[in-house]
């Protein structure tokens, strides 16, 4: 975990920078075939029941922002994450529980997919409150979370609470946190 950001927004900011960091990486370091080195990966996909700061936050970042419609029960429709994944996609950002308080119940195989992509999966810890006890992300196949101290470790939003925005990151992209570090 990075204890960097001050808040939310910036962790996500700073999740979407270590996104960017780790790819730009493999690229420069991935044998070049034919004198043509691996592209950019441009595009985050994010679900339409994501928390709502998430496009912006992709587009600051200068990632194209695709969005995955939920399918009739309020969770990622694999169909349409299938038909939207590519090897354009550097990951995908999803709050799990969604904003409409649902637990993608198919995450392994979300994370699955986007693995077998290259893509990484990022989750908004904004309802990880949701989570805490019950299950631990990196078992989800999460390789990158934000936390939202003020909510997770503390009263709803609007309850006040810590302005911090922790990130945590599995050890394939722990190079590429800022400092400081736990």
């Amino acid at each position: 975990f990075t204890l960097q950001p001050a808040a939310g927004a910036q962790g996500e900011l700073t999740g979407l920078k270590i996104i960017r960091a780790y790819h730009r990486s493999k690229r420069l370091s991935a044998p070049r075939l034919m004198g043509l080195a691996e592209r950019a990966r441009s595009t985050i996909l994010i679900p339409d029941s994501a928390h709502g700061t998430n496009p912006a936050s992709a587009a600051l970042s200068g990632f194209r922002v695709v969005e995955l419609k939920s399918g009739p029960n309020g969770l990622i429709d694999l169909a349409e994450l299938k038909a939207k994944l590519s090897n354009d996609v550097a990951a995908l950002m999803l709050t799990n529980p969604n904003t409409l308080g649902l637990f993608e119940k198919d995450i392994l195989t979300i994370t699955r997919l986007c693995h077998e992509y290259g893509a990484l999966v990022y989750v908004d810890g904004a309802n990880t409150n949701a989570l805490l006890g019950i299950v631990r992300p990196g078992d989800l196949g999460v390789d990158l979370i934000q936390l939202n101290l003020h909510k997770t470790f503390s009263t709803p939003h609007g309850g006040g609470g810590p302005g911090a925005g922790p990130v945590g990151v599995t050890a394939a992209l722990a190079d590429f946190l800022p400092v400081p570090r736990v």
